[in-house]
């Protein structure tokens, strides 16, 4: 009999010489034939499923709604969950979609150029509603009117000290001018001052 060309032959026949292909060879031949073959579509899998993520993340972003926004300089990023957890519960906000937002990851040492930055821009931003900081960083932008009223300051110690997690041992807590959530923000601030009496 005969051997078709590839191109004469019908789909069912084409799957078939395919799969004979495939059963001849090695483990590793399977894979860079496969490979050769079909990365486009590989390719094409991987940008449809990064465009669903990235439109999941989008909407589910679009639906938060940020009750307080709270900027930790030298805290611990690691471990944020407790704060935000006692912050919902004392703001009830318990809704599906409310969220609060903790920043620990603004270094405290010193102040480096690229923390101070960071610090300057998201205060800038309107994206601080409650800032608690050491004294010098207080105090830099105290001077330049960037709080309203004084600070709330507190010993680094007891209940404090492991719900907010710094390593400086006087916490200045202060609401910049231009928060979005001015309520909400002193209601954290009497949160922090009274956590001690709460937790016992």
């Amino acid at each position: 009999m005969e051997q078709k060309r590839e191109s004469d032959m019908t789909k069912k026949e084409k799957r078939q010489l395919e799969i004979r292909k495939l059963k001849a060879m090695s483990t590793g031949g399977k894979i860079e034939y496969i490979w050769m073959y079909y990365k486009a579509w590989f390719a094409a899998a991987l940008l449809a499923a990064a465009a669903v993520y990235l439109g999941a993340a989008m909407y589910q972003g679009s639906r938060a709604n940020v009750a307080v926004s709270v900027v930790i300089v030298g805290g611990n990023a690691q471990d944020t969950d407790k704060l935000e957890r006692e912050i919902k519960e004392y703001l009830h906000a318990n809704e599906k979609h409310d969220t609060v937002r903790i920043q620990a990851n603004i270094s405290g040492e010193d102040d480096t150029s690229a923390s101070e930055t960071a610090l300057t821009t998201l205060i800038g931003a309107n994206s601080v509603d409650v800032l608690i900081c050491p004294e010098e960083v207080y105090v830099r932008y105290k001077e330049q009117g960037g709080f309203d009223g004084d600070a709330l300051v507190l010993a680094n110690e007891g209940a404090i000290k492991e719900l907010v997690d710094v390593r400086y041992d006087e916490i200045y807590a202060g609401i910049p001018v231009n928060a979005q959530h001015k309520q909400a923000a002193q209601k954290v601030l009497e949160l922090i001052n009274d956590i001690d009496n709460i937790w016992k």
